[in-house]
Order: C-alpha cells, then structure tokens, then sequence
C-alpha cells in the first residue's frame, strides 16, 4: 500500500493530483472542511468519488492515538423543547463530515470523573459541553488538565478565563421578536421568561428590554418570569394578563413560555387565541398550536459545523482560544388568526 493509500491502493497523493491541489488541501477537505472554499473542496470530492479513494481510519487512530469520536453528555431537556435532540443530529452530520464520531454518554453519578476517564481512556479525543451555567466549574477544572472541550453557549462568569465556544445571540433573537409585534400594531409587549442569573435568560430579557426602549414603549411592568415548564408558565403569564392595563403580546424567552403565555390568553368566540406570542426555538410544539406560533429558530446546523471546526483547531494543537464564534438566529413568522391590536 503506498504511503497515504487506502485498502484499495489509491493515494492522498494522486487524489490531490487528480483534483490539482495540495495533500494539505485533500487532508483539510476530509478532517476540517471549513478550513477550505467551497469550489476547492467539491473538486476534492469529485476526485475522490472517481478514484474511490476512502482513507484508512484504523491506520490513522493508531499513528495519530486517536479515537476520532467526540464526547457528548445526556441532557434532559426542559419543558417542551427538543432542542438538544436537534443539536445532537446536526453535531452527529457535522463530526461524520469531518472524520468523527459522536458518542453520546450519562453521567448521573460523578460528572468530571466521567469525563476525565473519556479522555484519559482514548474513549473520546473531546468533550462537546452543551448545558454551560455562569460560574461552570467543570470549564476550568478541565482546562487545568488538559481535557479539550468546546461550549455550545458562551461562558460566563469565568474572570479572565478563556475557553473555546459557540453561540446563539439570544438578544438579537428576542429583539427581532419585538419588532414583529411591534410591526403588528401592539404596543405592549411582555416578556416571560427564566428568572434572572442563568446567562442565556439574562439575555434574551436585555434583548426584549433594548427592543422595548428603542420602539419608545413602557417596559416597567410587563416582565415575567418562572420555571421553564408549562403550567408554571401558564400561571405567571395569568398574573400579568390579570392586571389592569395587560399586554396584548408576549415575546418568550422560549418556547414552553411561549404555549404557557398562549394558554394563559385562552381563545375567543371563534376558536381562535386571544394573544399573540413569539417563542424561542421553533421546536415541534409551536407547530401543534391553532394557529401555529412564529418562534426564533437557532442555526444549529451551523452551531454544530463551528463546534467541530474549533475541536479540530484544538486537537490541532492550538493553544489560545479563539475568539468566541456568536450567530444570529432567525425569525420564523407564522400567520396570525386572532384578534388585530385595539390602540
């Protein structure tokens, strides 16, 4: 077999000179796509296709003692989400592009032994956090032992410690929610969300607050907040529609809060909801409401691209953190059948 062949004999050498680039650039297109332009890497895969070239993984985990799998903890999600689902199979599609495999582990006992055992057993080459709290100790605990790992939502409260990660901004999301409603005609627009201190919460309130201030609307007694669960949702959503001058609308920190806030309004004579609300997520549940609820739809498909890339700088051999990677998210909007505003 030559050197860089597959079982079938074919090089890195001839598939690079078959597409006229480098090995490097083959190498890049079959471990960190994103490192190449798009045209480069379709000419790669054209030339890999023809010459049916598939690399030799077990010949690369033992040269490089690697396992090429990514490490993932179970998480139980909250309320009516599925948002971890849907980020695990666009991790899954965008570790398989780039060589790797996700294993997906629990760990309802000791938490950093777990992982450290992943590590330092060759499980896993790294760990993927996805349920980052302000303060995390588990960020700096593995970062003194040399676990490589890459957050799906920026760190906070961490001092001068800088880590690797990628995020969703929360703010803007929110924000781009209000000015739907605003576009609409309502003028008092609430906000239900997580109270305050959990980070991703804390923005995606200062992203409804900014959105209020800059429309010139009253944002002083119009911010609720509770667990994220249906019911409790639905109850505090209550008490600010119980007061005497309520909102007409509500843009949710998600979308639990969001079906709380939209059961809370209940429906008028036609069978249609009195309130329009916004969620945060798009996920399956906005979609069984009557009518169906506009949301904000993060990208995790792209989320999920960058997490990968930074592991593969980390794994690299980088060092020092790169600036954090923050995405925008989208509004999706949905036709509204109940009542228009009243001024």
């Amino acid at each position: 077999m030559g050197r860089g062949g597959d079982a079938t004999g074919v090089t890195i050498s001839e598939v690079a000179a078959a597409a006229g680039v480098s090995r490097q650039t083959v190498s890049n297109v079959l471990k960190a796509p994103e490192r190449v332009a798009p045209e480069t890497a379709a000419r790669v895969r054209r030339a890999i296709d023809e010459l049916g070239y598939r690399p030799n993984r077990a010949a690369q985990n033992l040269r490089q003692r690697a396992s090429r799998c990514i490490g993932l903890k179970m998480v139980s999600p909250a309320g009516v989400s599925d948002l971890f689902d849907r980020f695990l199979h666009a991790l899954t599609e965008a570790a398989g592009a780039a060589g790797y495999h996700v294993l997906l582990f629990g760990a309802a006992g000791d938490e950093l032994a777990t992982s450290e055992d992943l590590i330092r057993t060759g499980t896993v080459d790294a760990l993927v956090l996805v349920d980052v709290e302000v303060g995390d100790p588990r960020l700096p605990w593995f970062s003194r032992r040399g676990i490589p790992f890459v957050c799906f939502g920026r760190p906070r409260g961490q001092g001068r410690g800088r880590f690797w990660w990628a995020d969703v901004d929360g703010a803007y999301g929110v924000a781009c929610a209000v000015d739907h409603l605003v576009a609409r005609g309502h003028r008092r627009v609430a906000y239900l969300g997580w109270p305050p201190g959990n980070g991703f919460g804390d923005d995606r309130r200062a992203g409804w607050q900014e959105a209020v201030r800059r429309h010139g609307l009253d944002a002083g007694d119009l911010v609720a907040a509770s667990a994220e669960d249906v019911a409790a949702a639905t109850a505090a959503a209550r008490r600010l529609l119980g007061r005497p001058d309520p909102p007409t609308a509500f843009a949710c920190g998600s979308d639990t809060f969001a079906v709380g806030a939209r059961l809370a309004g209940g429906t008028g004579p036609d069978g249609w909801p009195n309130l329009e609300v916004v969620g945060f997520d798009d996920s399956p549940a906005v979609m069984l409401m009557s009518p169906p609820m506009s949301s904000v739809r993060q990208p995790l498909d792209e989320v999920a691209r960058r997490v990968v890339g930074l592991l593969i700088d980390r794994l690299g051999g980088a060092e020092t953190p790169r600036e954090g990677v923050m995405l925008r998210p989208d509004l999706v909007i949905r036709e509204w059948r109940g009542p228009e505003p009243v001024h």
